[in-house]
């Protein structure tokens, strides 16, 4: 009898891991592995066609670091995601609280909703083709717009000069009904009764924002925040279909040159340190936007 009350003990002590055990055994194998297979290759010297990998340590690390493409690369990352997050939450502050505050009828609030989000559900290399054709030098709408009201020549916008910051406004185009959605549903979700206090006390809509609204979304913002960073730092697909990368390197970013590196010139061993790096950069700034954050949420339930 005892025997039997400890095989059920032993049981209900081992149920909750034999049901995470396939999602476990799955996400080893999806990950783990290829993060092994990476990790060893990006300490040696190999390229698929020249023959067998040769270990070099941390040769191709050091390599990286005398590249001055990789710093180039490095640049526009920072510029895309400085301009393109905090041009996207802005967006995406401003127009959850507009349609919230100022469309009253539900109907006309869901069709905006939805329009707004198309543009989210389109894949990533359709939206590059349809905005190189809107910015193409030659026909373009853009262009066809300035010509008509400014009476301007064409300007080259995936040109050397213009080629981030065009591939940058597709993407705000694309991705700012992301954190959108999540602050607007967290703004339906504000209690109501905070905010008729507030009008009932004198407070302006100015206050009122500052004071209720941004900060009790704060924990939302940030969450939207981190996702769009995520995606922005691995960003690749619109670079490949609008510029390739180019000309030149005017709109190269670390992931595009790990793929240029790796899948067109075959050099494995520097492609994986390449794509360590950069995932390595993504924990440490995620880190630290985290801790900031802790910071920030700490203080404000103080006051």
């Amino acid at each position: 009898m005892g025997k039997k009350k400890d095989d059920l003990v032993v049981v209900k002590n081992s149920t909750p891991f034999l049901l995470v055990l396939p999602a476990l055994v799955v996400l080893v194998s999806i990950v783990g592995y290829p993060m092994f297979w990476s990790l060893f290759y990006s300490l040696h010297n190999y390229n698929p066609i020249a023959g067998a990998a040769q270990f070099i340590g941390g040769g191709n690390y050091k390599w990286l670091w005398t590249l001055p493409r990789w710093y180039n690369s490095l640049r526009h990352l920072a510029y895309y995601l400085f301009v393109a997050v905090f041009a996207e939450m802005a967006l995406a502050i401003a127009l959850a609280l507009i349609l919230h505050e100022y469309i009253k009828n539900k109907t006309l609030q869901i069709i905006l909703m939805v329009i707004l989000i198309i543009p989210m559900m389109l894949a990533p290399s359709v939206v590059g083709i349809l905005w190189r054709f809107i910015f193409s030098p030659f026909g373009g709408a853009i262009n066809a717009i300035i010509e008509g009201l400014f009476h301007r020549p064409p300007i080259n916008w995936l040109g050397e000069k213009y080629a981030l910051t065009s591939v940058l406004i597709a993407d705000i185009w694309e991705w700012t009904s992301l954190p959108l959605m999540i602050i607007f549903s967290g703004r339906m979700s504000l209690p109501e009764s905070v905010y008729e206090a507030a009008r009932v006390d004198g407070a302006k809509p100015g206050m009122i924002l500052t004071r209720i609204t941004i900060p009790m979304l704060k924990e939302l913002i940030a969450i939207a925040f981190i996702l769009r960073f995520i995606d922005c730092y691995k960003f690749i697909d619109k670079v490949t279909v609008m510029t390739a990368g180019g000309p030149g390197e005017a709109s190269e970013v670390p992931s595009f040159l790990a793929y240029l590196i790796g899948i067109k010139q075959f050099n494995i061993g520097q492609a994986t340190a390449m794509s360590w790096m950069i995932a390595l950069g993504a924990v440490a700034v995620i880190t630290l936007f985290m801790r900031f954050m802790k910071q920030v949420l700490a203080a404000s339930k103080l006051h």
